[in-house]
């Protein structure tokens, strides 16, 4: 039983750190040979995991070469399109201008069913209102509706935009955060000062983000019922 236990937790770490190196994707961003390749792997290492008769090495090896082989194909279709075209496939337009593609469809084996659940899951109910829906290589469908029917944006309405501020970890169960203080350029002291003024204990923080234009939202403990707090810090940047 101790064999099986550390045999499984060996396997399951390895195929975890080829997956990683594979790249950061949910399974519904992959690639068909990607998929095939992940089920290859776990198939290898379920049956290693299972039979203590296999030596380890003789699972190590064929994932090692599965992994060689992806990252190959990878390279391969970085290169090369017709690579790229011949194992991913290319894009297919399944509505244009409000008219669903009847031979597209057939040929990806894509029904009405499957293309009006897509629809709905871009929030769109009317096929009327679509410009272009288009089935991608990975088998997500990606809708554009028609001008009419596109939310109008900031521009559209004339509501002046100010610059996009990524927000950052500052303070996690009341202790800062270098790295969220090092993104944003901001000195600790000022922070600290910052929650001075407004009465608030660095201590008692559960939570604190906080954007490049000073915009601090925090969120007390349960000790201070969680209290939520936004606040505009005058931020010092440093040179």
């Amino acid at each position: 039983m101790l064999t099986l236990f550390l045999r499984a937790v060996f396997l399951d770490l390895f195929v975890l750190l080829i997956l990683r190196l594979t790249g950061k994707r949910q399974v519904s961003d992959l690639q068909p040979y990607d998929l095939l390749m992940t089920l290859i792997i776990a198939d290898i290492a379920s049956t290693a995991i299972a039979d203590t008769d296999i030596p380890l090495l003789y699972s190590i090896v064929p994932i090692l070469a599965l992994y060689l082989v992806q990252q190959l194909i990878a390279k391969l279709c970085l290169k090369s399109s017709s690579v790229r075209r011949f194992l991913c496939g290319t894009p297919q337009i399944l509505i244009l201008d409000g008219v669903l593609q009847e031979k597209v469809m057939r040929r990806t084996n894509y029904t009405v069913r499957d293309l009006m659940d897509s629809l709905r899951s871009k929030d769109v109910f009317d096929v009327t209102e679509v410009a272009y829906a288009i089935l991608e290589t990975n088998g997500n469908v990606s809708v554009l509706e028609k001008t009419p029917y596109q939310p109008p944006t900031r521009q559209d309405l004339g509501i002046e935009t100010g610059s996009a501020a990524l927000s950052h970890l500052l303070i996690l169960e009341g202790k800062m955060q270098k790295k969220g203080l090092e993104a944003l350029h901001v000195d600790r002291k000022t922070v600290e000062t910052a929650l001075k003024e407004n009465g608030i204990a660095l201590s008692s923080v559960f939570f604190a983000q906080m954007n490049a234009d000073g915009e601090l939202h925090l969120q007390l403990d349960r000790a201070h019922k969680s209290e939520v707090y936004d606040l505009t810090v005058p931020v010092k940047r440093r040179n």
